[in-house]
């Protein structure tokens, strides 16, 4: 974890359907020539975080330049990179803080950079709502297993209701515009309040009479 008046300048990794969040692992493949370069550049730097975040809408007419982004991004820690005999790259983040980005305008390298600032969440939900996440959670896993039996949430309890929030969210909330929602959403408990209500959604829909093919996550 970053302390909060820590600050990081790091390249930025924008996609248009990925919502990274701490606490979460993120697998990427980077093919593109920019995002080759950026890798290089994380290699020979010795960079040791990315951000990566979500394009805002009306991206698709502007995608080969710099499309605009959403402000608050997941920071995450590289923990595996490997450069392919093709000139791609595989890496695997471990996210590590919410931040809200201050674009560099320099156009010397054809990636992005930022300066990076952690936005600290706060408010304690209640026993009572957190309790009913889980359950809602569980019940989705539950109805998830009678279509996929090896499925099971992968959630490390810290301690930190707002680090459980990010963990369900990931791999049960799959709107993106909702995913960023709960992203940007500094207050814990309203954070557990939108999470189970899309959860709730869910369980809801396996319920009823036309279960949907299940995708979670990004």
């Amino acid at each position: 974890m970053l302390d909060s008046h820590e600050h990081l300048h790091v390249p930025v990794f924008p996609l248009p359907r990925v919502v990274f969040f701490p606490g979460t692992t993120l697998p990427l493949h980077f093919f593109e020539p920019r995002y080759r370069a950026m890798m290089d550049h994380v290699a020979e730097a010795g960079v040791t975080h990315m951000a990566v975040v979500l394009l805002a809408p009306g991206w698709e007419a502007e995608y080969e330049g710099r499309p605009a982004i959403h402000r608050v991004a997941g920071l995450g820690r590289i923990v595996e990179h490997e450069r392919l005999p093709n000139g791609t790259h595989n890496a695997i983040l471990r996210g590590v803080a919410r931040v809200a980005l201050e674009e560099h305008p320099s156009v010397e390298m054809p990636f992005r950079m930022a300066t990076a600032r952690p936005v600290e969440g706060h408010g304690v939900p209640s026993a009572e709502a957190l309790a009913g996440l889980v359950s809602a959670s569980q019940a989705v896993a539950v109805e998830v297993r009678k279509q996929h039996p090896a499925f099971e949430l992968d959630v490390a309890w810290t301690g930190d209701p707002g680090e459980l929030t990010d963990q369900l969210a990931d791999q049960l909330v799959a709107d993106i515009p909702t995913r960023q929602r709960l992203l940007e959403t500094l207050d814990v408990r309203e954070r557990v309040e939108c999470a189970t209500a899309a959860i709730s959604e869910l369980l809801a829909i396996f319920r009823g009479s036309r279960p949907p093919p299940f995708t979670a996550g990004n």
